[in-house]
């Protein structure tokens, strides 16, 4: 694929290992005529040029699964109707999450999607949760969460997080919090009715939660300190990277200081940088823009892909 990147707009990123991170981007020609498309992008953090292939519908979030018994990885990329497609070293595939009558196409659009512990997460509108098990089946996580199909309320998730799968945090419109511990769902008291648009769970434990309008809270399922952080700006992301918190507005990147006070990160890049999606791991921190992707091995030095 010939790579040309002011011809695209980037969705997601992800970091697959310490030399190989990916992308999911449109090609905005044809965007702008209306036509479904997604470009799957994989950069060698070395090399000169990525590879990629493109899908005939559109996606928005991508995640990593383990393949069992074996070294190999599979990645999963999503469309927001639940439409799921698989890819492995053998072959792709595709097919919906979940049977027609009982998923997204009665309960709503699908906001996100993480890997945590051995599953793949997938959550969304009317507070729908799925995980994907090693043997590739998707089930449902829902019970006692899931909004009644009856019921009109405007609610869902946008984001969940977690350290393992033991406890998992979910949070999404109207200022909603949730934990699930040990498989049971129970929503927490809310600070706010803003939406909140993402969740990271801290190394130790606590929780980091953000929003519309610059909106931002740090605890536990028991308190919430909700951090003045002068932005007015929509967070879209929030990472943990190299003992710092990391947070995505669409226009830049900011790290929390020692009093929880976000400071803007100079990337010393040519030019303003599009932020808004952020992920981390091997030791390498990867931020999303509309026009830009970046990383870093430390949070200082940037090196900008797209």
């Amino acid at each position: 694929m010939v790579f040309e990147n002011k011809h695209f707009s980037y969705l997601h990123g992800l970091v697959q290992n310490r030399t190989t991170v990916r992308a999911m981007a449109q090609i905005d020609r044809l965007t702008e005529q209306g036509a479904a498309n997604t470009t799957l992008i994989k950069w060698g953090l070395s090399a000169a040029q990525p590879s990629g292939f493109n899908v005939t519908w559109y996606c928005t979030r991508m995640a990593i699964q383990k393949v069992p018994r074996g070294s190999g990885i599979e990645l999963i990329y999503m469309g927001p109707d639940g439409h799921m497609g698989y890819g492995t070293a053998s072959g792709d595939s595709e097919s919906p999450i979940w049977p027609a009558g009982d998923g997204p196409d009665v309960h709503g659009v699908l906001r996100d999607l993480r890997t945590i512990g051995e599953g793949v997460y997938a959550v969304g509108m009317g507070r729908q949760v799925y995980r994907r098990n090693l043997a590739g089946a998707w089930e449902r996580k829902d019970a006692g969460v899931l909004q009644d199909r009856e019921l009109m309320e405007v609610v869902g998730f946008n984001a969940i997080h977690g350290i393992d799968e033991a406890e998992l945090y979910a949070v999404g419109y109207a200022g909603e919090v949730w934990r699930c511990d040990a498989g049971r769902w129970e929503q927490l008291d809310s600070p706010t009715d803003v939406i909140l648009n993402a969740v990271h769970v801290l190394p130790d434990s606590r929780v980091v939660v953000a929003g519309k309008s610059g909106f931002l809270m740090i605890g536990s399922r028991s308190a919430w300190e909700v951090v003045e952080t002068g932005l007015d700006a929509q967070i879209w992301d929030i990472q943990y990277f190299n003992d710092g918190i990391y947070l995505a507005t669409s226009d830049a990147l900011y790290r929390l200081d020692a009093n929880h006070v976000p400071q803007q990160v100079d990337m010393r890049l040519a030019g303003p940088v599009t932020c808004g999606q952020l992920d981390a791991g091997d030791g390498i921190l990867l931020s999303t823009g509309r026009k830009h992707q970046c990383w870093s091995d430390d949070g200082s030095t940037w090196h900008d892909l797209a």
